[in-house]
């Protein structure tokens, strides 16, 4: 995962909350059916996420 222009270990990533920003901007990156709405749509619509929810979803 990559915030901003820092990249981060798949442990570390787990680890930290991102904004909905970061992780629309993270889901962007990747080629997904859906794309963020579809995140959405599964996740729910909040101001934060854990790393790991964004991962898990992307497949990682």
């Amino acid at each position: 995962m990559e915030i901003g222009m820092t990249a981060y270990t798949y442990e570390d990533a787990c680890d930290m909350t991102v904004t909905r920003a970061e992780a629309e901007a993270e889901i962007g990156r990747h080629d997904v059916e859906g794309g963020f709405s579809a995140f959405l749509a599964e996740v729910g619509d909040r101001p934060e996420y854990e790393g790991k929810e964004v991962l898990d979803w992307l497949g990682y």
